[in-house]
């Protein structure tokens, strides 16, 4: 049985956790996670007997999974739902439809579905707590979130977003240039590596003007500091598939872009 823990006091060790519309007070003593129990995190409790027996802190990477699972299983049903009520009502506009998602192909199709659900809900960045506790995670489009608490932009929700929708470009703009859009994914998955470069040389350079050896340690424990996640990898992957697409696209057009030859 799933819950959440809403409340914990670290001084004594004793919490309260809420599950199925019922509160169970828990101890440290019964705690099965490595890190330590927190205020809104979710756990997965063992019961007996109608008691509680143990807790475990589950996973961002676990929960964020699920949510992707389940979005991609919303999606479907109603992108299969609104296709059949077109077939159903406006037969013109479902095969315009058909038309433009046979237009872009199946593979980009997929391969964009995989880069907006990683760029939405699985862990891009990882930063890491200094001292050994529980750090947090950033999803590709939840960076903007990342640049607030630093002070300086890292990623930015902008260009995701622009990226997630760039695919829809080729249905309304009939040229080979407009195919160049399936490269957008690839700038707003590269984007945030150049933002975290540039903020930790800027730091180091600073430093450096007092003590070499200190930006140089400042630099590395910054980097320490710092881990990737799997979103970031299914970006990456998914846009250099689309950035090869959007260039054979734009080199080789299709029949209906092609530029005629006089």
């Amino acid at each position: 049985m799933r819950g959440k823990i809403i409340h914990y006091n670290t001084s004594d060790g004793k919490g309260l956790v809420s599950a199925n519309e019922r509160q169970f007070a828990f101890d440290i003593g019964q705690w099965r996670s490595d890190s330590a129990p927190g205020v809104n995190q979710t756990v997965e409790l063992q019961l007996a007997d109608d008691s509680l027996q143990s807790l475990a802190r589950i996973s961002e990477e676990v929960l964020l999974r699920e949510k992707a699972s389940e979005l991609a299983g919303r999606l479907g049903g109603v992108g299969g739902a609104a296709l059949g009520t077109l077939k159903a009502n406006a037969p013109g506009a479902a095969g315009g439809l058909q038309g433009g998602m046979s237009r872009l192909g199946k593979p980009v199709l997929g391969l964009y579905a995989v880069f907006a659900v990683s760029a939405l809900l699985l862990p891009y960045l990882k930063i890491k707590h200094p001292f050994g506790g529980e750090g947090r995670s950033f999803s590709l489009v939840g960076l903007s979130d990342l640049s607030q608490q630093l002070g300086t932009s890292v990623g930015g929700s902008f260009l995701p977003w622009l990226a997630i929708f760039a695919c829809a470009l080729p249905l309304f703009w009939r040229s080979r240039i407009a195919w160049l859009a399936l490269l957008l994914p690839l700038l707003a998955t590269a984007k945030p590596f150049w933002d975290v470069a540039w903020a930790i040389r800027k730091v180091t350079q600073q430093a450096s003007q007092f003590d070499a050896r200190m930006g140089s340690a400042i630099a590395g424990r910054l980097l320490d500091t710092l881990g990737t996640g799997v979103g970031l990898w299914l970006c990456l992957l998914t846009a250099l598939a689309l950035a090869a697409f959007g260039l054979k696209r734009t080199v080789f057009p299709p029949a209906d872009t092609a530029i005629p030859q006089e």
